[in-house]
């Protein structure tokens, strides 16, 4: 397939990404939707719009001597990336179909579990406020051994990979941090209780120290984009830039920080570079990286099996050690996976190397299906008599859970997910007995 074939079908492909904007976005008076939104973030603009950026030489600053074969292999990655996008615009449409066999009924009932368990994490003040105390209380004491042993930084990150025994217990304070922290801001909106915007600024100064953007990041993006849609066709698109330009700027900048440059005038000249050509929306340069290093032996669902085990530290594993996602794209490149995080091979690059075709088309069916079933929901709770943020955030967070079956790297958040709503529960049992004014009790009608 030639060079000219491929950019005229990346034409095509954001063709009809504008044309899905035009006719289920804009002209429905929304200036951005949830399923939009995701579709550019997703595969638009690491895949479609970085074409051209990863065929660059300037990749080579990164790559190496595995620029040429990156370049070789970039048709055929870019061809799968098309098939997964194709796929995710499939799915999106089935909700149209009925067979009068009762299947999109069911599904929706499965898709809602996750709706009511998020509701249940935001019905009373009290409870977040508590499991809030002990998200900073866990990011204190392993920022304390970090400080303690590698002087004062912002890459625990790298410190937890020298310390792998401290790694699981910082990741299940991060993905903690997270979920209370989004939970925490998503209440506060409707409820307007200064004390959980105060946790939530708190838990996000502490991911700071851990070197995570996507963690902070992760705790204001899906409630910024949930008021964007509340507010219809009253914010501008240019104030919709704005916003994801700052929200950009600010990640990268982290990213300096953590790796010890403080200077803003330095990082002002190199954001180019950061934004086309570093590992932020690297998505098909690296899963051309990653398949021109590949044995084509097909994983057979190794890494999301390692995903599955993920309660098991790797250092006492070494099934998991070998075949945690972050392992083996390192591996498969040469890279040290005990040093090296590894590549993210975008949104299907994982079921691509496992299952092949049938497992993008997979992950593409189940994404655009998830997708679209929360743009509904979310539009549908600000329509309600009573809007509401708290049933708009939580209806997102089946997408959570769908995006790591889909890319397994953070699976370990869906176990600290299920043990903070056991959690919750039995401290929400307690604050019913004590008949609590801050109790909300879970709406679950949307």
């Amino acid at each position: 397939m030639t060079w000219t074939v491929l950019y005229l079908l990346d034409l095509f492909a954001i063709v009809l990404f504008l044309r899905s904007y035009w006719t289920k976005c804009y002209r429905r008076g929304y200036r951005i939707d949830f399923w939009n939104f995701n579709l550019f973030l997703t595969c638009v603009f690491p895949n479609l719009i970085m074409l051209p950026v990863a065929r660059s030489e300037l990749n080579g600053i990164v790559l190496g001597h595995d620029f040429q074969a990156v370049e070789d292999v970039l048709p055929v990655v870019f061809a799968v990336t098309l098939v997964g996008y194709f796929s995710m615009l499939t799915g999106s449409e089935l909700w149209r179909f009925r067979l009068g066999i009762g299947l999109r009924n069911s599904c929706m009932q499965v898709l809602r579990i996750p709706y009511h368990w998020s509701m249940i994490l935001m019905a009373s003040r009290h409870v977040l406020v508590f499991q809030a105390a002990i998200c900073l209380f866990m990011q204190a004491l392993i920022l304390v051994i970090y400080f303690s042993h590698n002087g004062f930084g912002f890459d625990l990150r790298a410190y937890t990979f020298a310390n792998p025994q401290l790694r699981p217990i910082a990741l299940f304070a991060s993905n903690y941090s997270i979920i209370i922290g989004s939970n925490c801001l998503a209440r506060y909106i409707d409820k307007k209780e200064k004390i959980l915007l105060a946790c939530t600024i708190l838990l996000s100064l502490g991911l700071v120290f851990f070197g995570s953007r996507a963690s902070i990041i992760t705790i204001y993006l899906t409630v910024l984009i949930c008021y964007l849609v509340k507010l219809r066709s009253r914010v501008s698109l240019f104030r919709i830039m704005l916003y994801g330009s700052a929200l950009i700027l600010a990640a990268l900048y982290l990213g300096s920080v953590r790796a010890g440059k403080y200077s803003v005038a330095a990082f002002a000249e190199g954001i180019v570079f950061l934004i086309f050509f570093g590992d932020n929306f690297s998505d098909l340069r690296d899963f051309a990286w990653v398949y021109s290093g590949w044995n084509h032996a097909y994983w057979a669902g190794k890494t999301y099996l390692a995903a599955l085990l993920a309660f098991v530290p790797r250092f006492a594993s070494a099934f998991r050690d070998k075949w945690s996602l972050g392992a083996a794209t390192a591996s498969a490149i040469g890279l040290d996976p005990h040093v090296h995080p590894g590549l993210r091979p975008g949104i299907f690059g994982e079921g691509f190397f496992n299952f092949g075709i049938p497992g993008v088309i997979a992950v593409g069916l189940m994404l655009g299906i998830v997708t679209r079933r929360v743009d509904i929901d979310i539009k549908r709770a600000f329509a309600a008599p009573q809007p509401s943020m708290m049933r708009a955030v939580a209806s997102t967070t089946v997408l959570g859970v769908a995006n790591n079956f889909a890319l397994s790297a953070g699976f370990s958040g869906l176990y600290v997910f299920g043990g903070i709503l056991v959690f919750s529960w039995v401290c929400l049992s307690v604050v019913r007995l004590l008949r609590s004014p801050g109790m909300v009790l879970p709406d679950t009608n949307l």
